[in-house]
């Protein structure tokens, strides 16, 4: 089985199916995991499979469950940490706006049986002393959701490439390559400096936002929309003492080591993947606002990422429409690592023919024709 994509749902995918005993070959343009998987806070929502309706929602506490044991299972076979803490996440709302927005997103979670406690101004005062300045707000809401974890996407990244190489996957960075198609299958590929044209079973494309560029003279149906999200990552001499901070739009992620990360825009910028000082700037002010810890002195690099998003906000997961052997997966846009394993888990079955873990068909490609 080939795989053109080497972010985290290329990666995770390449693990799956290496672990069923498939002989993998995983091919980037550029360096493993190094776009919109690296650029994330790795924040990883709770969820609830007995209360799922939803194939998505399916997807989100299939993978809640999964990550708790792939870093188990990642840090045994390969040693590295991937960061995985369930450290728990505070909302805050202060303005009418975000404030209705928290109030549906609590009344969501209480329907669906996701631990979220929504905290009065003095339980919140009590919980988090250091944050007191933001219940100075004439309107405000909270909630507490403990449940709420977060992985080191870079650690993340690294245990994968490790776990890949020793399950023997032949992995090929910055490759550049060719297929060999019919109308009705791939037969075969060949990478550039490498040789012979490449025989396979299947192929799957996880190429994130660049995967229409990729695929679009096969297919017309991945339509996909780079969206860039700018990032500020800080360092601290010491750990914040707090959990994953969450206001609109906005977080604020502390690990263990003292560097804190901020973010992030959302810009559809095409395939710009540069900072801006507008940008920059205002997460920068709004980082100050939440923890006055976060001055302009403890910033560390800046970044972008750009996000896979498509037409409907589903990401596409299924077999390419008229094509036997073609697989795609893609366009998760912002979910991208916390949905990898059940993505990964979901497209090993279908690969296999096996009943897949969650309904795909919302999912298919072809919904775009329809």
């Amino acid at each position: 089985i080939v795989i053109i994509g080497g972010g985290v749902i290329g990666l995770s995918t390449a693990w799956e199916l290496a672990s069923r005993g498939h002989k993998i070959t995983l091919a980037d343009s550029g360096q493993f995991g190094r776009k919109a998987s690296w650029a994330g806070a790795g924040i990883l929502l709770p969820g609830n499979a007995s209360t799922a309706i939803h194939p998505l929602e399916r997807l989100e506490a299939a993978s809640n469950d999964l990550h708790q044991r792939w870093a188990r299972r990642l840090l045994h076979e390969t040693g590295i940490d991937n960061g995985y803490r369930k450290c728990g996440g505070v909302y805050v709302a202060t303005t009418a706006g975000e404030v209705a927005t928290l109030a549906g997103s609590i009344g969501y979670w209480d329907e669906r049986k996701i631990d979220a406690d929504q905290l009065s101004r003095e339980e919140f005062l009590k919980q988090f002393p250091t944050l007191s300045h933001l219940a100075e707000s004439k309107t405000f809401l909270s909630a507490w959701m403990p449940d709420e974890a977060q992985i080191c996407n870079p650690w993340h990244i690294k245990a994968l490439v490790k776990a890949c190489e020793q399950s023997s996957a032949v992995l090929m960075e910055n490759a550049k390559f060719e297929l060999d198609a019919t109308s009705s299958k791939i037969d075969s590929v060949r990478f550039e400096g490498v040789g012979d044209w490449l025989k396979f079973d299947a192929v799957v494309f996880a190429c994130g936002a660049w995967t229409q560029k990729v695929t679009s003279e096969l297919v017309d149906c991945v339509q996909m929309v780079p969206v860039r999200g700018q990032m500020i990552l800080y360092r601290l001499e010491q750990p914040l003492d707090l959990p994953i901070i969450n206001e609109g739009a906005r977080y604020v992620v502390p690990r263990d080591n003292g560097y804190v990360l901020v973010g992030a825009t959302i810009e559809e910028a095409g395939f710009d993947e540069t900072t801006t000082d507008s940008a920059i700037e205002t997460l920068a002010a709004d980082a100050r606002r939440l923890v006055p810890a976060l001055s302009q002195d403890k910033i560390e690099k800046t970044w972008a990422g750009l996000r896979p998003g498509t037409h409907d906000g589903f990401p596409y997961m299924g077999r390419f429409p008229g094509f036997d052997n073609a697989f795609v997966s893609t366009g998760h846009f912002k979910t991208g690592l916390q949905l990898s394993p059940g993505s990964a888990v979901a497209m090993a079955d279908l690969i296999e023919g096996k009943k897949t873990l969650v309904d795909l068909t919302p999912f298919a490609p072809s919904r775009v024709l329809v």
